[in-house]
Protein backbone atom coordinates (compact mmCIF):
# COMPACT_ATOMS: atom_id res chain seq x y z
CA UNK A 1 0.00 0.00 0.00
CA UNK A 2 1.49 3.19 -0.97
CA UNK A 3 0.44 6.74 0.43
CA UNK A 4 0.72 9.79 -1.75
CA UNK A 5 1.97 12.45 0.03
CA UNK A 6 -0.65 14.77 1.66
CA UNK A 7 0.96 17.79 -0.56
CA UNK A 8 -0.43 16.10 -3.48
CA UNK A 9 -3.30 15.36 -2.16
CA UNK A 10 -4.22 18.67 -1.40
CA UNK A 11 -2.86 19.86 -4.89
CA UNK A 12 -5.61 17.17 -6.31
CA UNK A 13 -8.24 18.70 -4.70
CA UNK A 14 -7.19 22.43 -5.76
CA UNK A 15 -7.38 21.20 -9.35
CA UNK A 16 -10.68 19.63 -9.22
CA UNK A 17 -12.11 22.61 -7.00
CA UNK A 18 -11.40 24.62 -9.75
CA UNK A 19 -12.56 22.83 -12.18
CA UNK A 20 -15.71 22.65 -11.79
CA UNK A 21 -17.62 26.07 -11.67
CA UNK A 22 -19.91 26.94 -8.97
CA UNK A 23 -22.75 29.22 -10.91
CA UNK A 24 -24.74 31.36 -8.09
CA UNK A 25 -27.13 34.19 -9.72
CA UNK A 26 -27.70 35.44 -13.52
CA UNK A 27 -25.64 36.82 -15.99
CA UNK A 28 -25.42 40.28 -16.81
CA UNK A 29 -26.60 39.08 -20.34
CA UNK A 30 -29.53 37.29 -18.99
CA UNK A 31 -30.80 39.80 -17.02
CA UNK A 32 -30.62 42.59 -20.04
CA UNK A 33 -32.48 40.02 -22.05
CA UNK A 34 -35.16 38.81 -19.12
CA UNK A 35 -35.60 43.07 -18.69
CA UNK A 36 -36.08 43.67 -22.39
CA UNK A 37 -39.09 40.74 -22.55
CA UNK A 38 -40.41 42.19 -19.64
CA UNK A 39 -40.96 45.72 -21.09
CA UNK A 40 -42.17 44.48 -24.47
CA UNK A 41 -45.19 42.30 -22.54
CA UNK A 42 -45.75 45.73 -20.09
CA UNK A 43 -45.94 47.64 -23.93
CA UNK A 44 -48.74 45.20 -24.60
CA UNK A 45 -50.44 45.16 -21.76
CA UNK A 46 -50.43 49.21 -21.85
CA UNK A 47 -51.71 49.36 -24.96
CA UNK A 48 -54.47 46.85 -24.76
CA UNK A 49 -55.38 49.15 -21.51
CA UNK A 50 -55.26 52.33 -23.78
CA UNK A 51 -57.48 50.57 -26.20
CA UNK A 52 -59.84 49.81 -24.38
CA UNK A 53 -60.45 53.10 -22.76
CA UNK A 54 -60.90 54.61 -26.26
CA UNK A 55 -64.04 52.50 -26.79
CA UNK A 56 -65.11 52.60 -23.57
CA UNK A 57 -65.03 56.59 -23.78
CA UNK A 58 -65.89 56.72 -27.44
CA UNK A 59 -69.64 53.90 -26.91
CA UNK A 60 -70.37 55.86 -23.91
CA UNK A 61 -70.09 59.32 -25.66
CA UNK A 62 -72.67 57.60 -28.43
CA UNK A 63 -75.00 56.13 -25.95
CA UNK A 64 -75.30 59.64 -24.62
CA UNK A 65 -75.47 61.31 -28.15
CA UNK A 66 -78.14 58.76 -28.55
CA UNK A 67 -80.26 59.28 -25.53
CA UNK A 68 -79.96 63.00 -26.09
CA UNK A 69 -81.50 62.84 -29.77
CA UNK A 70 -84.06 59.63 -28.82
CA UNK A 71 -85.34 61.90 -25.95
CA UNK A 72 -85.77 65.30 -27.93
CA UNK A 73 -87.27 63.27 -30.70
CA UNK A 74 -89.82 61.81 -28.52
CA UNK A 75 -90.92 64.61 -26.74
CA UNK A 76 -91.83 66.69 -29.43
CA UNK A 77 -93.44 63.52 -31.42
CA UNK A 78 -95.49 62.78 -28.29
CA UNK A 79 -96.63 66.24 -27.70
CA UNK A 80 -97.54 66.69 -31.51
CA UNK A 81 -99.28 63.84 -31.93
CA UNK A 82 -102.05 64.94 -28.75
CA UNK A 83 -102.40 68.41 -30.66
CA UNK A 84 -105.78 69.79 -32.07
CA UNK A 85 -103.92 72.93 -34.08
CA UNK A 86 -100.53 74.19 -35.30
CA UNK A 87 -100.43 78.17 -34.63
CA UNK A 88 -96.83 78.56 -36.25
CA UNK A 89 -95.38 76.65 -39.18
CA UNK A 90 -91.89 77.00 -39.27
CA UNK A 91 -88.72 74.82 -40.27
CA UNK A 92 -87.16 75.41 -37.03
CA UNK A 93 -89.91 76.00 -34.39
CA UNK A 94 -93.49 74.57 -33.58
CA UNK A 95 -95.86 76.46 -31.57
CA UNK A 96 -99.39 74.23 -31.23
CA UNK A 97 -102.28 73.87 -29.12
CA UNK A 98 -101.99 70.60 -27.13
CA UNK A 99 -105.37 68.29 -25.97
CA UNK A 100 -106.43 70.59 -23.49
CA UNK A 101 -106.14 74.20 -25.76
CA UNK A 102 -103.05 74.86 -24.23
CA UNK A 103 -100.32 76.67 -25.99
CA UNK A 104 -97.30 75.04 -26.99
CA UNK A 105 -94.14 75.64 -28.30
CA UNK A 106 -90.82 73.68 -29.21
CA UNK A 107 -87.30 75.83 -30.35
CA UNK A 108 -83.99 75.49 -31.06
CA UNK A 109 -81.86 77.94 -28.97
CA UNK A 110 -78.16 78.00 -28.95
CA UNK A 111 -78.15 74.17 -29.12
CA UNK A 112 -80.67 73.57 -26.63
CA UNK A 113 -84.38 72.49 -27.78
CA UNK A 114 -86.51 73.87 -25.50
CA UNK A 115 -90.72 73.36 -24.62
CA UNK A 116 -93.06 76.00 -23.53
CA UNK A 117 -96.76 75.63 -22.15
CA UNK A 118 -98.04 78.86 -21.92
CA UNK A 119 -101.69 77.86 -20.82
CA UNK A 120 -104.26 79.66 -22.49
CA UNK A 121 -102.51 82.52 -23.39
CA UNK A 122 -100.61 83.16 -26.65
CA UNK A 123 -97.14 84.45 -24.57
CA UNK A 124 -93.50 83.84 -26.70
CA UNK A 125 -91.24 81.61 -27.68
CA UNK A 126 -88.54 83.23 -25.17
CA UNK A 127 -87.51 80.54 -21.98
CA UNK A 128 -89.26 77.11 -21.26
CA UNK A 129 -87.83 74.12 -20.27
CA UNK A 130 -85.23 72.41 -21.54
CA UNK A 131 -85.53 69.33 -23.38
CA UNK A 132 -82.58 67.88 -25.09
CA UNK A 133 -78.95 69.56 -25.27
CA UNK A 134 -75.90 69.63 -27.77
CA UNK A 135 -78.63 69.56 -30.68
CA UNK A 136 -77.42 70.90 -34.48
CA UNK A 137 -80.28 70.69 -36.49
CA UNK A 138 -84.13 70.32 -35.80
CA UNK A 139 -86.21 70.83 -38.89
CA UNK A 140 -89.57 70.25 -39.40
CA UNK A 141 -91.43 69.53 -42.71
CA UNK A 142 -95.68 69.92 -42.60
CA UNK A 143 -98.02 68.33 -44.52
CA UNK A 144 -101.73 68.49 -45.57
CA UNK A 145 -104.61 66.07 -44.85
CA UNK A 146 -103.51 64.79 -48.90
CA UNK A 147 -100.03 64.34 -47.62
CA UNK A 148 -98.54 67.42 -49.33
CA UNK A 149 -96.03 69.47 -47.79
CA UNK A 150 -97.55 72.91 -46.63
CA UNK A 151 -96.76 76.10 -44.79
CA UNK A 152 -99.87 77.00 -43.96
CA UNK A 153 -100.06 76.47 -40.14
CA UNK A 154 -104.09 75.97 -40.24
CA UNK A 155 -103.58 73.23 -42.84
CA UNK A 156 -101.62 70.80 -41.01
CA UNK A 157 -102.69 67.64 -40.45
CA UNK A 158 -99.03 65.66 -40.14
CA UNK A 159 -95.58 66.86 -39.38
CA UNK A 160 -91.92 65.26 -39.74
CA UNK A 161 -89.51 65.78 -37.21
CA UNK A 162 -85.60 65.60 -37.93
CA UNK A 163 -83.35 66.09 -35.07
CA UNK A 164 -79.76 65.60 -35.26
CA UNK A 165 -77.37 65.75 -31.70
CA UNK A 166 -73.54 66.03 -32.05
CA UNK A 167 -70.81 65.44 -29.01
CA UNK A 168 -67.56 65.51 -29.54
CA UNK A 169 -66.81 63.19 -32.54
CA UNK A 170 -69.93 61.27 -32.44
CA UNK A 171 -73.40 62.74 -33.76
CA UNK A 172 -77.09 60.77 -33.86
CA UNK A 173 -79.71 61.64 -36.45
CA UNK A 174 -82.90 60.52 -35.91
CA UNK A 175 -86.32 61.14 -38.24
CA UNK A 176 -90.13 60.64 -37.49
CA UNK A 177 -93.26 61.45 -38.77
CA UNK A 178 -96.02 62.32 -36.78
CA UNK A 179 -99.84 62.55 -37.29
CA UNK A 180 -102.19 64.63 -35.35
CA UNK A 181 -104.43 62.95 -33.72
CA UNK A 182 -106.91 65.67 -32.63
CA UNK A 183 -107.25 66.94 -35.92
Amino acid sequence: MTFAPKSMDLKLRIRNLSSERVSVGFTLMELLVALLVGLLVLEGVHRIFVAGLTTQYTTSTQTEVNRKAQIGIDSVVSKLRGSSEVKDAAANRIWFLDQEGNNCRFRLENGTLFFRDWGASSGSYIGGTPVASDISVFDLDYYDENGQPTSIAGNVYSASVELEVKESRQSARLRSAVRLRNR
